[in-house]
């Protein structure tokens, strides 16, 4: 047995005794070649199953990071337009600084200032939450990418991070569209006895585009004159005015009824700047 043997019988042994151990040794053996087997294949089954783990981890990490990324497109872009961009597989990149031509438009409310220093602050969150919900219906409605809030004033961008060849189209038309969207809560407004008005800036222009800020906290930001220009004709603009530039007016005259409002001196232009006064939306002609 020390040698290796499993085994053994003493002389003189008997034929059936012999068979009785050898048939022994067999299942044995046999049993032991069933043990190996399941041990290989469980030692298979373990292997595959890290593996698939592994997988799994990966798939999880990929997802996770594609959620991550499509929380921050969609905070500046309708969705149909985030689900574009990450289908594309290059949302981080759009949003690396760049320079283009864009139309943005700057709205907020009249006579809020004096509003939010008289009215509780509850009642102030409603008007803000009101206001902000029937403008963001046309943003989304019209694929304009929401820049910034700023207090009660919105600032929209079109054409970036995706390029739209009709983006000052869709700006003005945006535009007319809150402005009577805002006409119904004006009503309701001044039920309440709260005195607000809505005026609208839009300007077109070159700027330089892309996110800013650092790692736990970034915004997506237009920066030109073009952004300041499109906030300095809103200052200007009275209660449910739209004021456009003249490079604005250049691209839709032909879709907007339209009156000249003259050479306006606004802050941090050297020179007086032409604004016109878009009356109505026409559209195109079907």
């Amino acid at each position: 047995l020390d040698a290796g043997g499993d085994d053994y019988l003493t002389r003189p042994f008997e034929h059936k005794a012999l068979l009785a151990r050898v048939r022994s040794m067999l299942r044995q053996k046999a049993l032991y070649d069933t043990v190996e087997s399941q041990t290989r294949l469980l030692e298979d089954q373990a292997a595959q199953l890290a593996a698939w783990n592994r997988s799994l981890e990966q798939t999880v990490a990929d997802q996770v990071a594609e959620i991550e990324r499509m929380g921050r497109l969609r905070r500046f872009l309708p969705a149909q337009v985030a689900d574009l961009i990450v289908a594309a597989g290059n949302g981080d990149a759009l949003l690396q600084s760049h320079r283009r031509e864009v139309t943005v438009v700057f709205c907020d409310l009249r006579g809020f200032t004096a509003f939010a220093e008289t009215a509780e602050p509850e009642e102030v969150m409603t008007v803000l939450g009101e206001y902000h919900s029937c403008l963001g219906e046309q943003i989304v409605r019209h694929e304009g990418t929401l820049e910034r809030f700023v207090g009660d004033g919105i600032v929209v961008v079109f054409n970036d991070p995706l390029p739209c060849a009709d983006h000052t189209e869709r700006a003005v038309s945006m535009a007319a569209a809150m402005r009577d969207a805002i006409d119904e809560h004006s009503e309701r407004w001044r039920k309440r006895d709260y005195l607000l008005g809505f005026g609208i800036g839009i300007a077109r222009g070159h700027a330089t585009i892309g996110r800013i800020g650092f790692d736990q906290r970034a915004d997506y930001a237009v920066i030109g004159t073009v952004s300041n220009h499109a906030a300095r004709l809103c200052e200007e603009a009275r209660s449910r005015q739209i004021l456009v530039s003249q490079r604005v007016l250049g691209a839709v005259e032909s879709l907007v009824e339209s009156v000249p409002v003259g050479e306006l001196t606004l802050k941090g232009f050297r020179r007086p700047m032409p604004a016109y006064e878009v009356v109505r939306w026409l559209g195109r002609s079907s």
